[in-house]
């Protein structure tokens, strides 16, 4: 069985991007002090008028290299400005992390109840997959926000945290933008490094514990357990069992025979549509299948008791023989 390694792959999405960063101030715009990467809100006027012309904000990165996923956090005053409607067309992925030809997938857009934001906060990230090229270097346009006046006064965009890592889940530092930093009980999103995560675990079926990721600031996707437990729709055939699935990256022992072709394994993922990706480590790199990608998905078999992380949108299943 292929071991785990020290993170999730660069990829939101997958799952949900983690907030509740309750204490953590935020972090303006400063200069770089040490060695890693910089960031920087380019746009944002230093005051609007309520009725006025909506803008655009960039959120651009500097001195970065081999970038294969990022996240970021801000905030801004909701009683003078607000995401352009629809909200989920306002934040747009930059053409920076797909320029050197990495498939970009699964940007994931968090926004005010979800995951613990509050008025005036936005999360967003996007990673990468592709693992014969590598990620972009230098600086260039991570995301673009739209925003609108409703309100007079100063906008006040501003950074919370930040994150960036490789396209083999190690953190590229930040030299400006504090981290992202999970809640006591952490939850992570694909991104960048993650809590170790815990397995599944069906009755009757294995208990595997992976041995592998550990926590790293700037960590994106959660691995949790169904809220509520989730009934098989339809009677599965004799020898097969269900794992209930949430709407996050599910770590699970895939029980099939060596070499089963990923789109078997993808097919056992319920219901229909819900699937978004598969990873798995590969000893030194993460390996991904996307549906909507395949041609650039580098997962393509699986083996007995390979562990596999299954990131679906919604809570659903997977089948898998019974050992």
């Amino acid at each position: 069985m292929k071991g785990l390694g020290r993170g999730l792959p660069g990829l939101l999405f997958f799952g949900v991007l983690v907030a509740g960063l309750a204490g953590l101030g935020v972090w303006r715009l400063g200069t770089a002090s040490g060695v890693g990467a910089t960031l920087s809100i380019a746009g944002a006027p230093s005051s609007v008028t309520a009725g006025g012309p909506a803008f655009q904000v960039e959120i651009r990165v500097e001195g970065v290299a081999n970038l294969g996923t990022y996240e970021w956090h801000i905030e801004y005053d909701p009683a003078v400005v607000e995401l352009t409607e629809p909200a989920a067309a306002a934040v747009v992925n930059g053409p920076f992390l797909g320029s050197t030809g990495r498939t970009v997938l699964l940007c994931q857009l968090r926004l005010p109840p979800s995951s613990g934001l509050g008025p005036g906060e936005v999360r967003f990230g996007c990673g990468t997959i592709g693992a014969s090229k590598p990620g972009p270097s230098g600086a260039g346009l991570l995301s673009t926000v739209a925003f609108r006046p409703v309100g007079s006064g100063s906008p006040n965009i501003g950074f919370v945290c930040a994150g960036l890592a490789d396209p083999f889940a190690e953190n590229i530092p930040v030299d400006n933008v504090p981290p992202c930093v999970s809640p006591v009980t952490p939850t992570a999103t694909p991104g960048g490094p993650v809590p170790t995560p815990q397995p599944s675990i069906t009755p009757g079926g294995p208990t595997v514990t992976p041995g592998g990721p550990t926590a790293t600031p700037g960590a994106l996707l959660p691995t949790a357990t169904p809220e509520v437990p989730l009934a098989t729709p339809t009677p599965l055939p004799p020898g097969m069992e269900a794992v209930d699935l949430a709407a996050a990256c599910n770590p699970v022992a895939a029980t099939y025979p060596n070499a089963t072709p990923v789109q078997t394994i993808a097919g056992a993922v319920g219901p229909a549509g819900n699937l978004q990706a598969l990873w798995e480590f590969g000893g030194n790199a993460w390996l991904g299948y996307s549906p909507a990608y395949p041609q650039a998905s580098d997962l393509t078999a699986m083996d007995f008791l390979d562990v596999v992380f299954i990131c679906v949108g919604g809570p659903g299943s997977f089948a898998r023989p019974i050992v």
